[in-house]
């Protein structure tokens, strides 16, 4: 697998409305297609902003289908939008690539991380996405499964939780958050970050620090 990073724009999309008029964090766990040219989402926002006035402004967008959030808290809240015209979700499905996170980047701009099987298929994702009338940069392209000698799932998942703020303080997205998007219990997705971040630093410090003998000289 290779994995992408890529800034854009989305011409008249609610998320870029929203970065416009409000001070707000956005995050999206994920997108799925809705009929032949919308999307749907996964959301969480948070804001110091009156919570409800950007929840009415989102419904009240001409493109979304239907919003409904719960409270995580009283600038928080997490949920789903279902828009009936995306063009970035239209670029994404005529694609080969999968976008498993996305989030608010400053300026009117959002942070996509994409995964594909080859760099031509994250390029062609970049060309649908101009052809679709969004503005794109690709900022990052790394790859691969293997080489790390995670599983493809915990790296999968890894990738997830780092873009996401799993890994910042405070956390962006919680424990049960990452056990609900991936359909597995807290202790299971414990467990699973937990080996993951072993193996990470097992390779880190056997192949990066000098190895030393009983007497402390390194080898």
């Amino acid at each position: 697998m290779r994995w992408a990073v890529l800034r854009l724009k989305i011409s008249d999309n609610w998320m870029i409305q929203l970065l416009q008029n409000h001070n707000v964090d956005i995050r999206v766990f994920g997108c799925k297609p809705y009929k032949s040219r919308g999307g749907r989402g996964l959301v969480r926002l948070s804001s110091n902003e009156n919570m409800n006035d950007i929840l009415n402004e989102i419904r009240s967008h001409k493109d979304v289908a239907r919003a409904s959030f719960s409270r995580e808290s009283d600038q928080a809240v997490m949920g789903e939008v279902i828009i009936d015209k995306c063009a970035a979700c239209n670029a994404l499905k005529q694609s080969d690539c999968f976008m498993f996170s996305s989030k608010s980047s400053g300026e009117g701009w959002l942070e996509w991380a994409v995964a594909a099987e080859s760099n031509s298929s994250i390029h062609d994702l970049v060309y649908l996405l101009g052809e679709n009338k969004c503005e794109v940069q690709l900022t990052k392209i790394s790859g691969s499964s293997g080489s790390s000698g995670l599983t493809l799932r915990q790296e999968e998942i890894l990738q997830f939780a780092y873009s996401n703020g799993y890994y910042e303080y405070p956390r962006r997205v919680s424990l049960r958050d990452l056990s609900w998007i991936f359909d597995v219990s807290p202790s299971t997705m414990s467990e699973i970050l937990r080996a993951g971040q072993r193996r990470i630093f097992s390779e880190y410090f056997d192949t990066a620090l000098p190895r030393h003998d009983q007497s402390g000289r390194s080898r």
